[in-house]
């Protein structure tokens, strides 16, 4: 489905409401999803945080990997989302910030609604805006959400060239067998060289440590321990064989 991108306004959004859970229907099967550097701390000890090519940069991204297949968010439950940890990239819903030119023509960011998304309704969700035009408790939230993930933006591109002007960022594969016997590989994505962190120089090391980089750099390794947890999901899901 073509996105239907609209800066927010009390006018045309004042009657919409947003559904604030987590489900397939409403777009959240996603396999992976941005993350960003200052939420990696807390991502770490749940979801395996790889690197992958987006249509954002010319260079891999960082991503939290939520399932194995296209579709498949092994996160989700009947109940929702399994964590209460959830990256800011599911967290925002149908909302973004986008870039217009005011008259003087200077760019200035603004909160924007994607109209097509499933969580947009008309009834059943969280309501936008009050009765008289101002923001709902849940939009100041968003709002505030909005906020952190552009001010982590630049950092999080500034990471991943960094990572990947020293060589850090490597191919690889995830071989996955299940227990039901299934065989899976996994490809497109990248992973940090250990080898390669371990052979730095001391001023890579302390020109990492000066650019903000070298907590979210070992929070990526230690993520990697989250793969045989993901598996152990996707295990509870399979039928014997």
């Amino acid at each position: 489905m073509t996105r239907q991108i609209k800066k927010l306004n009390n006018i045309d959004h004042a009657s919409l409401t947003v559904i604030t859970e987590y489900g397939a229907r409403w777009g959240d099967d996603c396999m992976s999803c941005l993350t960003y550097t200052t939420e990696m701390r807390q991502l770490q000890g749940i979801y395996p945080l790889l690197f992958q090519m987006t249509p954002e940069a010319a260079e891999p991204l960082p991503i939290a990997l939520l399932g194995f297949t296209p579709g498949e968010n092994l996160f989700l439950s009947s109940q929702g989302w399994s964590s209460d940890v959830i990256p800011m990239m599911m967290r925002k819903g149908p909302f973004l910030i986008a870039q217009e030119q005011d008259q003087s023509g200077d760019t200035r960011s603004v909160i924007a609604v994607d109209e097509s998304h499933p969580k947009l309704v008309p009834t059943g969700g969280e309501p936008l805006f009050l009765e008289f035009g101002g923001y709902s408790d849940y939009l100041e939230q968003i709002v505030r959400l909005l906020e952190r993930i552009e001010a982590s933006h630049e950092h999080t591109l500034q990471f991943a060239h960094t990572l990947n002007t020293l060589e850090l960022i490597m191919s690889i594969e995830f071989g996955i067998t299940l227990r039901n016997g299934d065989q899976s590989t996994l490809k497109g994505l990248y992973g940090i060289d250990e080898e390669k962190v371990a052979a730095l120089s001391s001023s890579d090391l302390g020109a990492l440590h000066d650019g903000g980089f070298l907590t979210p750099l070992f929070m990526m390794i230690a993520s990697q321990s989250q793969m045989t947890r993901l598996i152990a999901q996707k295990n509870s899901l399979a039928e014997p064989a």
